[in-house]
């Protein structure tokens, strides 16, 4: 601490502040202080970081439900464990070139349960800016985890998805109150198909 002392990182007019060595506590009362709450904590979804308000390939819920064929699609990996576009690319083809309206992207037949939020907002922006002109884009964005489903709803609508594909609380089961305001806290963000996983 000496040695710090001596470059004057001890100086309160420094930007950094190491505690300085005091001398013996002499007399020295204890201000009784109460503890405060983060700010995080209190303040309703902060921790949402993203919340687009751009309107990207906004899509009428009734479009949607227009389409006639809509496939769940698989999602090639490569040896190390990165996603095989290429072959993911000529799949969407194949796809869209056999009539296909619409792709499910990140599903359970898409490995979504392996994939981080990252990967699944990727592949679901990848799709979009490849064949989003083509074909629907559904992403699958739920998640047993309210918090979770509403910041990866925001972030597919942001990137562009046309739907969102949500799943019921299937592991941390809730009420139906429960499951009402989960999905009213996804809902308004845009065309949503809701996947029902009965309990067993």
């Amino acid at each position: 601490m000496a040695a710090l002392k001596g470059y004057g990182l001890c100086s309160m007019d420094s930007v950094l502040h190491f505690p300085c060595p005091r001398p013996p506590l002499q007399g020295y009362k204890r201000r009784s202080s109460r503890w405060v709450s983060p700010k995080a904590a209190v303040v309703p979804n902060f921790h949402l970081p993203m919340r687009s308000l751009e309107v990207k390939n906004r899509t009428n819920t009734d479009d949607i439900k227009a389409l006639r064929v809509i496939t769940a699609i698989k999602t090639p990996y490569l040896p190390d464990g990165r996603f095989d576009l290429e072959a993911y690319d000529d799949l969407v083809n194949i796809q869209i070139q056999n009539g296909v309206e619409g792709v499910i992207v990140g599903g359970t037949t898409g490995e979504g349960q392996l994939m981080s939020w990252d990967e699944h907002i990727m592949l679901i922006g990848h799709t979009v800016n490849c064949f989003g002109g083509n074909i629907k884009v559904i992403g699958n964005t739920g998640s047993n985890s309210t918090r979770e489903a509403i910041h990866a709803t925001e972030q597919g609508f942001a990137v562009g998805m046309h739907a969102a594909l949500h799943i019921n609380p299937y592991y941390g089961k809730t009420s139906m109150d429960g499951l009402i305001a989960h999905f009213q806290s996804v809902l308004h963000m845009g065309p949503t198909i809701i996947y029902n996983v009965p309990g067993r």
